[in-house]
């Protein structure tokens, strides 16, 4: 198994074990492209954005009265980290558990590759892609790729044969 299947089924598994918990419990992210991207992953639960005018105390105390627990999952960046502890001071003010596990298991499978949730769906899929032995870029690259003009192709050929061609001394 090389490191891609590794990375590829820990995701697998650890997204998996998101959906389940999300299914009883809600999920803490940052803005709104990061609840489209987990929707696309596929959690059907609550998913709360941060950026909704409304400061983390009271997302608290209303989550509090709805809910014993909750999922924080913010970016993975130094105002992620941030975010992720203030959250866990108002959880904790207001009597309500919080996991940060799955946050810390993304964290570790996404390291340099991606930095926010925003991105995990997409990321997620070009691991699965390069598991399959498919194209490993962007599908527009691989597209226009293949679309070179004729005058590109005529000056990287004209290139290819200087470079062969012997020079006269």
């Amino acid at each position: 198994m090389n490191a891609y299947e590794e990375i590829h089924q820990d995701l697998v598994d650890t997204i998996a074990a998101l959906i389940e918990a999300n299914r009883t419990t809600p999920v803490i992210v940052e803005g709104e492209r990061d609840v489209r991207s987990l929707r696309t992953l596929g959690l059907e639960g609550d998913v709360i954005p941060l950026n909704s005018g409304v400061s983390l105390f009271h997302l608290a105390e209303s989550l509090a009265r709805r809910h014993a627990a909750a999922i924080i999952l913010t970016d993975w960046d130094r105002r992620g980290g941030q975010l992720a502890r203030l959250l866990r001071d108002a959880l904790e003010a207001n009597q309500v558990r919080f996991d940060t596990d799955f946050r810390a298991r993304l964290t570790l499978l996404c390291r340099k590759d991606i930095k926010d949730v925003e991105g995990l769906a997409g990321f997620v899929e070009r691991v699965g892609r390069q598991v399959e032995g498919g194209w490993h870029g962007k599908a527009s690259k691989r597209f226009y790729a293949g679309r070179k003009s004729a005058a590109v192709q005529d000056r990287r050929s004209r290139r290819i044969l200087a470079k062969r061609a012997p020079r006269d001394e």
